[in-house]
């Protein structure tokens, strides 16, 4: 899945505002987490597990598979 917090987001029917404003962030910073350009910290995975209503460890995978999915792109 390549838009893991995207998907995880739009399934709860969230903004991406919506969604920096319960995580105690800024929408730049929802949307770099949503293309790949950086990662969430561990206290903001937590906040976003409460937010999705999903687990630490599911936002975890698939965030990795997302990076997985890049690498097969450049070598593809």
């Amino acid at each position: 899945m390549t838009d893991s917090i995207k998907f995880l987001r739009i399934r709860k029917g969230l903004t991406q505002v919506e969604l920096a404003k319960e995580v105690g962030v800024t929408f730049p910073t929802v949307s770099a987490w949503e293309t790949g350009k950086s990662i969430p910290s561990p206290r903001h995975l937590k906040k976003l597990a409460t937010v999705l209503d999903c687990s630490v460890e599911q936002i975890f995978l698939l965030l990795n598979n997302k990076k997985l999915d890049k690498n097969k792109q450049k070598q593809g």
